[in-house]
């Protein structure tokens, strides 16, 4: 009896070249480790085509990244100071930071016409950071870490990051 020789070509993975595989993308025929591989509802897909797949989402510009920024932090430092007018209970600042984090998303969507980048929740959490550190800095010239400003930062980052992940 003849034996049977295999005529199957043995094949890598193209961002790993030492893992063998035998799994393509079912977009761009790219194979791929099971490491590489993106399951998405309509097959296996590499992370380029999901990522170019996600791109289309994402509109932003540098510009308003500047802006997403730049609204984050006055708003956050605005929020800041008038939490400190009233004085900075942190009960108070629990149930004024959350409003003040949408309001930090809110107006930085509308001034962008509603356009926002892969990072600009990011920007966005580092603006509000930057913006509720600022008033310390600027006043006493020193950085002021009380629980109520913790609080209040985290919140506000917090709430200004995840209004831009939610919206489309």
């Amino acid at each position: 009896m003849a034996e049977q020789v295999s005529t199957e070509e043995i094949t890598y993975c193209a961002v790993h070249p030492d893992r063998e595989t035998g799994l393509r993308c079912n977009k761009c025929g790219r194979l791929m480790c099971a490491e590489c591989a993106v399951q998405t509802p309509v097959g296996y897909r590499c992370r380029e085509c999901v990522r170019a797949h996600d791109d289309k989402f994402f509109k932003g510009t540098t510009a308003d990244y500047g802006i997403v920024f730049a609204v984050a932090v006055v708003i956050a430092a605005l929020g800041m100071v008038g939490l400190s007018f009233i004085g900075g209970f942190l009960l108070f600042v629990i149930i004024l930071a959350i409003p003040i984090g949408g309001a930090v998303s809110e107006v930085a969507l509308r001034l962008t016409g509603r356009r926002r980048g892969r990072y600009s929740g990011y920007v966005a959490a580092a603006g509000a950071l930057i913006g509720a550190l600022a008033p310390g800095l600027i006043l006493y010239g020193q950085l002021v870490l009380s629980l109520t400003v913790i609080v209040y930062a985290a919140l506000v980052a917090i709430t200004a990051y995840g209004r831009f992940r939610l919206s489309i």
